[in-house]
């Protein structure tokens, strides 16, 4: 009798057949955790804008509520200086409704590009 060397072609098609059955179950499962993280960071971002807007109205009462998002943080890639104007109180990417990757963008180009051209 001779001694076989190496998988027959059904035992590497019922592995890979296993491995698809896997990835079909896990995928959907990926796909949902990350559609469940998406939505904690816009529920945290609403509430970052809340708490910001009602320390902007308490810091400058005579303006109110900022009048723009943008007044609740700074321009991108600037230091801030709390102004009625630019208030300082949410990060400059939350502030200027741009992506992290747009912000990374601006933050090694040269000159600096207004924040709207970054909107993506």
């Amino acid at each position: 009798m001779r001694k076989q060397k190496g998988f027959s072609l059904i035992e590497l098609l019922i592995v890979v057949s296993i491995i698809l059955i896997i990835a079909a179950i896990a995928i959907p499962n990926l796909l949902r955790a990350r559609m469940a993280a998406n939505e904690s960071s816009a529920v945290a971002s609403i509430r970052t804008i809340n708490t910001a807007e009602v320390t902007y109205n308490t810091a400058y009462p005579t303006v109110g509520y900022a009048p723009a998002l943008v007044n609740l943080g700074g321009a991108l890639g600037v230091a801030c200086v709390p102004s009625s104007t630019t208030g300082c109180i949410v990060d400059a990417v939350l502030a200027n409704e741009v992506t992290p990757q747009a912000a990374a963008r601006a933050a090694t180009s040269s000159p600096r590009a207004p924040a709207q051209s970054l909107l993506a």
